[in-house]
């Protein structure tokens, strides 16, 4: 158990009142002893909880969006998912959006800076919490500090493999036609491009064993990005309580 929950309990006693009364009394070394307690650091499971958000987040709001705006238009290029059902298109775009967007990133080499920030007390939680069910410009407290460091670390991975247009290319056609989703209108066919996009990589760098297991790799990490957690870095700053997924469709069915 973080040291910070074992001393839960006796913080909150010191911290009332009638302990402040009946500790009047207390000897002097004591007080010393509490005194020497109150200057040691602060757990350091508190970094744990540490917040960080963009330092620019309209900035990163407008080049995110913008990269996702082509990676669509680039999409609807593509003849075979051209010919998808409208409702399947869109399907395949409402699961996969955050792993593309990862990729078109690194492809366009979109950096971000994160600053830390606070996370809201639990009074200011309370208080305010009518206020952000209905104001939906409230802007997202953060993400953990590690999350937004895995997601900067990734992409510097990514940039290391020195990716062609090509691959860069095949490996969002693998991302897109995701053989796992349900509810899909043609399922079948959407299982046979997804195999079609794993083999047309492969065939592309069969003779480099190892940057196939490098790319492989990738793609398996792509596949589990979190969606919440690319929305809360990049997008919520600035739409707030709206839903991310509406803005990505919108910016699909734009293009």
């Amino acid at each position: 158990m973080p040291c910070c929950k074992r001393r839960e309990g006796g913080d909150a006693a010191r911290g009332s009142i009638l302990y402040s009364i009946l500790k009047r009394g207390a000897p002097r070394r004591g007080r010393q002893l509490e005194a020497a307690a109150a200057r040691r650091p602060w757990c350091t499971c508190a970094s744990a909880c540490k917040l960080v958000t963009i330092r620019a987040p309209v900035l990163m709001f407008t080049a995110a969006s913008q990269v996702l705006a082509k990676t669509f238009r680039f999409l609807k290029n593509v003849a075979c998912f051209r010919g998808l059902p409208a409702g399947d298109q869109r399907l395949l775009v409402r699961h996969r959006w955050a792993p593309l967007l990862v990729v078109g990133l690194v492809q366009d080499s979109v950096h971000f800076d994160t600053v830390e920030t606070r996370r809201p007390s639990l009074l200011h939680t309370i208080l305010t919490r009518h206020k952000k069910d209905t104001s939906a410009g409230a802007g997202d407290p953060g993400v953990p500090v590690g999350v937004a460091e895995g997601i900067q670390a990734f992409l510097v991975r990514c940039r290391g493999l020195g990716m062609s247009a090509n691959e860069f290319a095949l490996v969002k056609g693998a991302l897109l036609f995701s053989a796992e989703l349900k509810k899909l209108e043609c399922g079948d066919y959407i299982q046979t491009l997804h195999r079609e996009a794993q083999r047309a990589l492969y065939d592309h760098v069969r003779d480099k064993t190892s940057r196939m297991c490098r790319l492989q790799a990738l793609l398996q990490a792509l596949r589990s990005v979190d969606p919440e957690a690319v929305s809360r870095l990049f997008f919520r700053p600035v739409t707030g309580s709206i839903d991310v997924d509406e803005h990505v469709l919108a910016l699909f069915d734009q293009q």
